[in-house]
């Protein structure tokens, strides 16, 4: 690393690195820290000029004309549209899976200027009633001042990625007051690369953004967190038969939501306009259910405090899960993770209200299933367990809610992964072609792109080139593939020696009328400068070919050269070999 005023970074041994690395970690949580109270004070006052009473959204939404409950989310709508479309497009929508993209493929770096436009945008859909959450934007805020501050003290690529990750654990620390369900949220579903050794900086990250939540937000619970009891055993097949519904639940929101986003962009909605058409959505249930409005921690603490009949609860859960659908779809900025708590409140309500009449002998009162199906739908949505029961267990510190979160949360997990597969975050990514896959060394293919190993030299021939020609050809090359190109220079086809031997057998005849054009492969599979070597990977796998063209990305005719399958394993092994042994050295 490059040496900077005032600090000097070196890499010769971790007693060296670790004071400053660790101090820039504490910089990082402080930093996201200001930002989340900041924003929390944002999120007031625009609940406020909105709805008159910032904590009771829900009284203030009944007080209005029916006319203003619609106009208000439609209005945030039209003023979160140009920022998501124009201004910063990387803000629409949860911000976590730009996040996970960053450190997947764009080795930590996420733009300045997003950390601005990410509260902006998610101050007015939140304020204007949208049906998202704050968790999902203070994820995305905080990593985009770890991903700043590691760029501006020009640390290296794995370094970007650790700190983006920092600035991650240290904006949900803040928000729930929970620093270890902040660090595994980090661990669990940003990073894409994880080594133990920097759970320190993490977690470093995620105490100081807590101490300053704590000095100005109080030590306080997120939530009217009830007294839990496990009243029996028994009763722990009836949080796995919740985790189950759970499961479906989860798949059903994360349909809604890709639904909603499919279904707009097939009536050709400008993306500008698309979170206008979800705050009308939005606007039309709350005239009927103001429990849709805002981040809807208000109804959990409704459900957590048994305060909310059974036909309200049941009506709520359906336009609730609606109302997100249509405004994360629509595109306002704002999170999943809140709603997914709120859902999953409202789902172990109905769930508990009916095994109380079922089984009362040996099943607790509702809100007790209200607080385990929070951590049931997150566990399905995100397909984070983990992160999901140690979110739960540090807003109750009760080691009695441990054995059902967990029966609960692994199993609405294993539903979502057997019948569907993809937490919402890859889901989002999938949609855009962004296909994420665990791993170091994967992800080490990612950073590395086709035009560093391919040969810009490659053997040629003409469309026109005769049966003998090609053989003779074929005897004094060393390799097994020629790039046909047409008298233009434009790429039509490949050939191999496997189309040369089909005509082996039959040569006498065929040598004086068979040409190029004749045996070559037409369909050829071709890469762009832009692509990395996981690409290419998935390009080579299944296909009996050991060369694949690189063209120009406008006119795809145009041969850059070529990408050997050898050259492409030579350049996995060395890019891993280096790593390991720059790892072992640090070590």
């Amino acid at each position: 690393m490059e040496d900077i005023p005032g600090i000097k970074w070196r890499l010769q041994s971790d007693h060296e690195t670790l004071i400053p690395l660790l101090i820039v970690a504490v910089l990082i949580g402080v930093l996201t820290g200001f930002l989340a109270v900041g924003f929390r004070y944002l999120l007031l006052v625009a609940s406020r000029l909105c709805w008159h009473d910032p904590l009771d959204i829900i009284g203030g939404a009944t007080q209005l004309p029916w006319i203003a409950v619609i106009l208000i989310p439609l209005s945030g709508g039209l003023l979160v549209g140009p920022i998501v479309s124009k201004l910063a497009p990387e803000t629409r929508g949860a911000g976590v899976p730009e996040v996970i993209h960053a450190v997947a493929s764009k080795q930590g770096i996420i733009r300045h200027r997003t950390t601005f436009y990410k509260i902006l945008s998610t101050v007015v859909s939140i304020g204007s009633g949208a049906s998202v959450g704050r968790e999902g934007p203070i994820v995305h805020i905080g990593a985009s001042v770890g991903s700043s501050v590691a760029q501006l003290v020009r640390l290296s690529s794995e370094w970007r990625s650790v700190f983006l990750a920092c600035g991650a654990a240290a904006g949900i620390a803040a928000t729930f007051n929970a620093p270890m369900a902040g660090m595994l949220f980090a661990v669990e579903i940003i990073l894409v690369d994880f080594e133990i050794s920097y759970l320190s900086h993490i977690a470093i990250s995620a105490v100081a953004a807590t101490v300053v939540s704590h000095q100005f937000l109080g030590n306080l619970p997120a939530f009217d967190i009830p007294p839990y009891t496990l009243v029996s055993y028994w009763e722990i097949l009836l949080y796995g038969l919740l985790g189950i519904i759970a499961g479906f639940v989860s798949i059903a929101f994360i349909k809604s939501i890709s639904i909603v986003e499919d279904t707009l962009n097939r009536f050709r909605i400008p993306s500008g306009l698309q979170p206008a058409v979800g705050g009308l959505i939005v606007g039309l249930l709350a005239v009927k259910v103001p429990h849709v409005l805002g981040v809807g921690y208000q109804s959990v603490n409704l459900i957590l405090t048994g305060k909310m009949a059974l036909d309200i609860i049941a009506v709520v859960l359906v336009c609730k899960l609606a109302a997100t659908s249509f405004s994360i779809g629509g595109g306002f900025s704002g999170g999943i993770f809140a709603p997914s708590l709120v859902l999953g409140a409202l789902l172990g309500g109905i769930f508990g209200v009916a095994v109380n009449h079922l089984f009362p002998e040996w099943s607790a009162a509702y809100p007790a299933y209200g607080l385990v199906g929070m951590g049931a739908i997150v566990s399905g949505v995100t397909m984070a367990p983990i992160t999901a029961i140690f979110t739960i267990f540090e807003l109750t510190y009760n080691f009695e809610i441990i054995l059902p979160l967990i029966t609960s949360c692994i199993t609405s997990l294993i539903v979502v992964k057997k019948f569907y597969g993809n937490s919402i975050y890859e889901t989002k990514l999938l949609k855009k072609g962004i296909k994420i896959v665990r791993g170091h060394d994967v992800n080490l293919l990612r950073s590395i792109h086709v035009t560093e190993y391919m040969d810009r030299a490659y053997e040629r021939i003409g469309v026109g080139t005769g049966l003998l020609d090609l053989i003779a050809k074929a005897r004094e090359s060393t390799y097994p593939h020629f790039v046909v190109l047409n008298d233009g220079d434009e790429l039509v086809g490949m050939l191999s020696m496997r189309d040369l031997k089909y005509c082996l057998s039959d040569m006498a005849d065929l040598s004086t009328i068979v040409v190029a054009a004749d045996i070559m492969t037409q369909n050829v599979h071709c890469l762009v400068p832009a692509d990395t070597l996981e690409t290419a990977f998935e390009a080579f796998e299944g296909k009996h070919i050991s060369t694949l063209p690189v063209v120009d990305p406008v006119n795809r005719k145009k041969v850059l050269g070529i990408l050997k399958k050898s050259n492409l394993i030579l350049a996995y092994n060395e890019k891993v070999l280096k790593t390991h042994i720059f790892r072992n050295q640090r070590r």
